[in-house]
């Protein structure tokens, strides 16, 4: 009797039924669940992410102050080098240009001038010789030398001979087409 009852189509017809109702309101529930989770992932995922950012940003702005720090690190050994060289050799010359810039340049033995690189005073002018002309300090002071250029040497508009010593005083060096007002130690002698 009960595999009867159970085998009644209008019976299987309704287990079915149910059996349906029961599985679709299974997956409802199931993807709501997986639905809330996505959200909790999603919300947990982009805070993880604004974490990575942030780290990114703290990491780049330490490196920048790690830098700046180099920076001033050498630059402050730089101009360190430079007074304790200019105070080494007790003597210096200084160059200003048109344009207002400085240069100060220690006093060794010789100073030279010109297009060259490897001079001690460096202008980038082609109106200069690679080797223009050099500072001497003696003990008659500072001496002037054009090292036998075309378009000459002058101070305070007088040409300096060619491959001769001429002394050298404060006033206006002019090589080619660059001038510079310079100014000497003369209490150094």
């Amino acid at each position: 009797m009960i595999v009867g009852i159970v085998m009644h189509p209008a019976l299987v017809f309704v287990l079915a039924g149910l059996l349906l109702v029961v599985a679709i309101i299974s997956f409802y529930f199931f993807i709501k669940i997986n639905r809330t989770d996505r959200v909790e992932f999603d919300k947990k995922l982009e805070a993880y992410k604004r974490e990575v950012e942030q780290i990114k940003l703290r990491e780049e702005e330490r490196q920048i102050q790690l830098k700046q720090r180099q920076e001033a690190a050498v630059a402050a050994a730089t101009d360190k080098a430079s007074q304790d060289k200019v105070s080494k050799y007790e003597r210096s010359v200084q160059f200003m240009a048109p344009n207002g810039a400085s240069y100060d340049v220690p006093m060794i033995d010789t100073i030279t001038i010109g297009r060259n690189p490897r001079c001690n005073l460096y202008v980038k002018d082609p109106t200069v010789a690679d080797l223009h002309c050099k500072i001497l300090y003696s003990d008659e002071g500072y001496l002037i030398q054009d090292l036998g250029t075309e378009g000459g040497t002058f101070i305070d508009g007088i040409r300096v001979p060619i491959n001769s010593v001429q002394e050298l005083k404060t006033g206006v060096l002019q090589m080619g087409k660059v001038t510079f007002f310079i100014t000497v130690d003369s209490n150094k002698k």
